[in-house]
């Protein structure tokens, strides 16, 4: 669990998003280190749970709650060969075709040499490059 703060109107249980590296406005907030520091840029979180303590923001009107996040599962495509179920491996797949599955092969979150689980195998993936791909929801590791 990552305490971190959120806008108002998005600091929901279920709530997920991509964590960016904050604007320059940002810096020289007495939040910083909560709010941008303990997330790592281009990571999924998700919101677990809201806590009902509120605080002004120079960037968010509304002003910012504060929320315990985790980091996310992620959807992902990786080759058939390595998609067993609990297992770990090393994110390597990268594929340059712009087709309606490029978000999978490519997915937020996840970069290549990151360390991952396999938590669940989905379906097959019906590659335009006949690549033989799964489609799976895996964990980064640390």
């Amino acid at each position: 669990m990552i305490l971190t703060l959120l806008p108002k109107n998005l600091a929901k249980p279920g709530f997920s998003f991509v964590a960016g590296k904050g604007d320059n406005e940002c810096k020289g907030c007495r939040f910083y280190k909560t709010c941008v520091d303990n997330l790592k840029p281009g990571r999924i979180y998700t919101v677990s749970s809201v806590r009902n303590i509120e605080h002004p923001c120079k960037i968010h009107d509304s002003g910012v709650k504060i929320v315990e996040v985790n980091e996310s599962q992620i959807e992902a495509a990786i080759p058939k060969k390595f998609a067993i179920e609990g297992a770990t491996g090393v994110f390597s797949f990268s594929c340059n075709e712009r087709c309606q599955y490029h978000d999978l092969c490519i997915p937020d979150g996840i970069k290549i040499g990151d360390k991952f689980h396999i938590i669940r195998i989905k379906e097959k993936i019906e590659c335009p490059l006949n690549n033989n791909i799964l489609r799976v929801i895996l964990k980064r590791k640390d």
